[in-house]
């Protein structure tokens, strides 16, 4: 028998093992996550070990030209991925260096196995059988190129011959807006409606013919788009003194206003209002705040659904008989499920569950629901679903996606999104912030009193489905992953570090921040939490939280980390509860009074207060007679010194973006009690929209 030949698609490189034909990247024998695209460019350098892959061999591989974007941000974004899955760095590579303007290659030693074997070479005995089989296969693979030759001429000479338009194709629209609102075609399909800008300080509505450049304001400042009825009237969030924007909560939301394309004042229907929409029939349904639910209500009174989470993008089927929305359970995550539900209230899970959702879009003929989602990160890609729970994909390319409109004849409205959150630090003599985020998205959570140690949440691709947490030193050294779960604050004696993991596995957990195991707390009656805001009492070994009970609304719950079941001590609608150093509990009530309780033993608060629209408080100063407070409604956003027993605020800092950072925006505060050092988060979301023609 001859030596067989073998096809090699099994390769190793240091710890990692990249199989060809699974399209599966592991390091020492555990699956490591990689999206198809990046997996792709990976395995077209490993198959030439040592060589330079151009930008243009990996480009005719990966992204044919008629079917992508933006092919350089899509490279770029894809080694940036594959080096986050190798925990290689760009300045010092160990796997994938970077050839400038030509390309790349894999420079690792590379093993070979092989895993397919090829037939092997005939014996005297069998040669003759062989070679008659062989020729057999010959002939008629020569007549079959023949068909083909037919076929091809056929086919290019044929009237009905496809051409690129049976590709999708890209219409670029808008270029760099930040922070882009709803978009939706207008009744004759032949211009958009969006909106830009953070409401309700820059938020502005503008309309654009698709086959003219630029766009034009309507003139209605201060607001964002909602919905466009059949007969062009805008449903919108106008700027009102109700409008509330807050860091607790996903969004806006504020009083609903109707106003004709042609112009003319918004007229106010209203309250507390997230999301609407408009029937084919020219009826609102709208998604609004009542106490701690969100509800969808159609006609306004009528509940069809409800969560004690937020619910996105309603959308009426073309029918009008049903519908689609975004049921995300916890705030201000945007996890969650697609959903519809009839006009009876009957609510039913179609697909789900996804680690963020943006956009959501019925399908011409009503059969399918069209969304935006990820499983990890926020690289979402475009599937389509249909009423029964059947699952596609539609579009995945490079960055995240979301869906915004779909018009009668099947042209979508998508736009890229580039989201990040990064976290900069100011300590004692700093002029200027120093980054210290990790990946593409992380939040600062809570800063040691000394300022030495910023503990922060990372819940970018790399993270996992229930995110991480970590702790930083403010010198830049490199973080340290404590574990899995939504980063809350650190300990006083620094021993641990507070995590609620997200829905559906909610749950508080104790991080050890040197050795030791994680700890789960007892749950008691206690069926959620809220997200964000778990504390510590000084003495490190009681912690107070937001949960949910049957027949409560979310209370103040105080529990031992030894022994014992969570306590509820507030009444119901309580948003956050913080603790002083001197512990003492500050409760924020959803309508930002705030009650402030002299200990955790304490029946009823010894003080109320009511705090300004976009206040939040931030910190305590070291000796618990001030609060830090936040205006993040002003820009830039400020920091306040509240003294609490008069009520008197004095003006402490500006929140200090970089200039070279402007388009950025500031998402929370963490500061130390003695005010000497500051980290914040901060968000930068822009956003390129696009007309597409063409998807299936």
């Amino acid at each position: 028998m001859g030596a067989s030949d073998s096809v090699r698609s099994c390769i190793r490189f240091g710890d990692y093992e990249l199989n060809m034909q699974a399209g599966e990247l592991r390091k020492n024998g555990i699956p490591i996550r990689c999206q198809e695209q990046p997996l792709q460019v990976l395995a077209a350098l490993a198959e030439r070990p040592g060589e330079l892959v151009t930008r243009e061999e990996l480009r005719r591989r990966v992204w044919p030209q008629d079917t992508f974007v933006d092919f350089d941000h899509a490279l770029n974004t894809a080694i940036k991925k594959i080096r986050a899955a190798l925990n290689d760095d760009a300045d010092a590579p160990r796997y994938i260096e970077t050839v400038p303007r030509r390309g790349y290659r894999l420079i690792a030693a590379v093993e070979q196995e092989p895993a397919i074997s090829r037939e092997p070479s005939p014996s005297p005995e069998t040669a003759p059988l062989v070679q008659a089989k062989h020729r057999a296969l010959f002939a008629v693979a020569g007549i079959g190129l023949v068909l083909l030759a037919i076929l091809g001429l056929i086919w290019k000479f044929a009237p009905w011959r496809g051409d690129a338009s049976t590709s999708p194709q890209f219409q670029l629209l808008t270029f760099n807006l930040s922070e882009l609102g709803d978009v939706r075609f207008r009744p004759d399909g032949a211009s958009v409606v969006y909106s830009a800008g953070w409401y309700p300080n820059k938020g502005n509505i503008y309309t654009q013919h698709l086959g003219a450049p630029g766009s034009q304001s309507l003139g209605i400042p201060s607001s964002m788009l909602l919905a466009v009825s059949p007969r062009a009237e805008l449903a919108i969030l106008d700027d009102h003194s109700d409008s509330k924007t807050s860091t607790l909560h996903q969004g806006n939301f504020g009083t609903l206003a109707r106003v004709t394309l042609n112009g003319g004042a918004p007229r106010e229907l209203l309250s507390d209002v997230e999301a609407a929409d408009w029937s084919p029939s020219g009826e609102l349904a709208v998604v609004r705040r009542v106490g701690n639910k969100s509800r969808l209500e159609y006609p306004v009174g009528k509940v069809l659904y409800e969560n004690s989470g937020w619910i996105g993008t309603p959308r009426f089927s073309p029918s009008g008989d049903s519908i689609a929305f975004l049921d995300h359970p916890i705030i201000p995550d945007d996890r969650g499920s697609v959903a519809i539900v009839d006009l009876n209230g009957n609510s039913r899970t179609i697909s789900g569950f996804w680690e963020s959702l943006h956009g959501l879009a019925w399908n011409p003929n009503g059969t399918e629901v069209w969304f935006a989602a990820a499983r990890s990160g926020v690289a979402r890609s475009l599937y389509a679903v249909t009423l029964n729970g059947r699952e596609r994909s539609v579009l995945n390319v490079a960055g995240g996606l979301s869906l915004r409109d779909i018009s009668r004849d099947g042209r979508a409205l998508i736009s890229r999104d580039n989201e990040r959150l990064g976290i900069s630090y100011l300590g004692p003599g700093d002029t200027e912030p120093r980054d210290l985020s990790w990946e593409e998205w992380s939040m600062a959570t809570d800063i040691s009193p000394d300022g030495k140690r910023i503990l922060f949440g990372a819940e970018g691709e790399n993270s996992g489905f229930s995110y991480q947490v970590g702790l930083r030193a403010t010198d830049g050294s490199a973080p340290v992953i404590l574990g899995s779960g939504g980063a809350q604050s650190l300990s006083p004696d620094g021993q641990w570090a507070l995590s609620v993991f997200p829905p559906p596995d909610q749950q508080i957990v104790l991080l050890p921040t040197g050795a030791g195991s994680p700890r789960k707390l007892e749950r008691g009656t206690v069926e959620s939490y809220l997200y964000k805001g778990a504390k510590w009492l000084p003495d490190s070994s009681q912690i107070v939280f937001v949960g949910f009970e049957t027949g409560h609304g979310p209370r103040c719950y105080v529990q031992s980390i030894q022994t014992g079941k969570p306590r509820a001590f507030t009444p119901d609608g309580m948003l956050s509860c913080s603790v002083s150093p001197t512990g003492r509990i500050l409760a924020l009530t959803e309508d930002s009074r705030a009650l402030l309780y002299g200990s955790i033993s304490s029946e009823q608060p010894e003080k109320e207060f009511k705090f300004e629209s976009g206040e939040i408080p931030s910190g305590w100063t070291s000796d618990g007679k001030f609060l830090y407070l936040v205006r993040t409604l002003e820009e830039p956003e400020t920091i306040t010194r509240f003294e609490i027993a008069t009520g008197r605020r004095t003006p402490w800092k500006s929140v200090m973006l970089p200039a070279a950072k402007s388009g950025m925006r500031s998402e929370g505060v963490v500061i130390t009690p003695d005010g000497q050092s500051y980290a914040f988060t901060y968000s930068n979301h822009s956003s390129e929209l696009y007309l597409v023609q063409g998807l299936k």
